[in-house]
């Protein structure tokens, strides 16, 4: 008998996100799956990336904007996934949402344990890591603290920034993804338990950056150097120096701290969006 399709509900958003919508045609090439993806907002994102609504409708997907969790929730509860996919979504997915489904699963865009919670990609090059990635677990009603089914690493170089590792990351996310999709198919429409840790040796980063993203002239020029780097990430504000009179300077490269330090520094005109 022909196998009925396999469900398979995206929650996310971004680069990474799309990534996986992509590695799902290969995917349906050889087995039957359905798909509905959920957006968690109409608005561009920033930075921009694709119309996740074009590229739903190319590629045969469903797409909705899911605004609400009760909006999510009734989609879903529609829908009855057998894989529930969450990469980059903004919200807590919620426990009825979880309930609708036995392999619920996020991709969350560091090497956990380290660094759980929001702005991977600063807190990996600010602590000094050798390398970052993206991991698979299990969705729980706690956030970052399932059980680990797949890692992908990749290294961060001497000058890598928040946008450069933000980008490395979506192309680890998309190999993490490929490699648990082959899992669920292998499996027959399931995955394995996965690995389980301690999540209360292990803090969580909540959405905030030190000192609101002012350079402590205190600190020893090599971590001046990492938050430089860590807080670049157009178009979204870089690191700034303040001088005497408590004006900021914006700061984009360990050089041009040395300028500000020397007096030399010439103020930016760059449009900045809003802190992230």
């Amino acid at each position: 008998p022909i196998r009925a399709p396999w469900r398979v509900a995206v929650l996310g958003q971004k680069e990474a996100m799309i990534n996986a919508l992509y590695e799902l045609v290969q995917a349906r090439r050889k087995h039957a799956f359905e798909i509905l993806v959920i957006s968690p907002s109409a608005d561009p994102t920033i930075p921009h990336s694709a119309s996740v609504a074009d590229i739903c409708a190319s590629l045969g997907y469903e797409h909705l904007i899911g605004r609400t969790d009760e909006a999510v929730f009734e989609a879903l509860h529609r829908f009855r996934p057998h894989l529930l996919v969450s990469i980059l979504w903004p919200r807590r997915v919620t426990k009825a949402m979880l309930d609708l489904c036995s392999d619920c699963i996020n991709f969350h865009p560091s090497l956990l344990p380290r660094h759980r919670g929001s702005l991977t990609q600063f807190w990996s090059i600010f602590d000094g890591d050798s390398e970052a990635g993206s991991t698979c677990h299990r969705m729980v009603e706690q956030f970052d603290a399932g059980r680990i089914l797949h890692q992908v690493a990749v290294p961060i170089s001497p000058d890598e920034t928040a946008l450069s590792l933000s980008h490395k990351i979506a192309g680890a996310t998309e190999e993490c993804f490929r490699h648990v999709l082959r899992l669920f198919v292998r499996d027959g429409g399931g995955l394995p338990e996965g690995e389980s840790w301690d999540v209360n040796q292990f803090p969580y980063h909540y959405r905030r950056i030190p000192r609101g993203g002012l350079i402590d002239p205190e600190w020893p020029l090599d971590k001046i150097e990492r938050f430089i780097r860590a807080m670049y990430f157009p178009p979204f504000a870089p690191a700034r120096a303040v001088d005497a009179d408590g004006d900021k300077w914006d700061v984009t490269d360990i050089q041009e701290y040395k300028d500000f330090c020397a007096g030399k520094l010439q103020r930016s005109q760059v449009p900045w969006e809003p802190e992230c």
